[in-house]
């Protein structure tokens, strides 16, 4: 990964930079519409709905711009012990820089540390 990539916790002064990427990647998919991510209310609100116990989420930042993000939380419905990969987002131009395998390493850091 690029030396002026970082990887920090979510601030709420992100909150509608994140939005604004997760409203861009979503429709590059197809991924719009009844049931889709794009839709969830925390889409406006991620610093929020990740201040929860066991919760975090990370965005990916570049020269002081956000560029992606992910989290990770407990599993909805799921064994307490259990917990999922959410909302894991990157702009075009933050792809192919190695940093989805340095924001998988992030989250997974976040719950062996705080989370389980």
């Amino acid at each position: 990964m690029q030396d002026t990539v970082s990887i920090r916790p979510i601030q709420p002064g992100d909150d509608a930079a994140m939005a604004a990427v997760i409203r861009t990647v979503m429709p590059e998919f197809g991924a719009v519409g009844s049931g889709f991510a794009i839709n969830d209310p925390e889409v406006d609100w991620m610093s929020r709905a990740y201040a929860a116990p066991r919760h975090a989420y990370f965005v990916l930042e570049r020269d002081g711009r956000v560029l992606g993000g992910a989290g990770v939380a407990p599993l909805a419905g799921g064994d307490p012990d259990t917990c999922e990969l959410r909302k894991m987002y990157f702009l075009p131009e933050a792809r192919g820089l190695g940093a989805g395998a340095a924001m998988m390493e992030r989250c997974l850091t976040a719950v062996i540390a705080h989370l389980i």
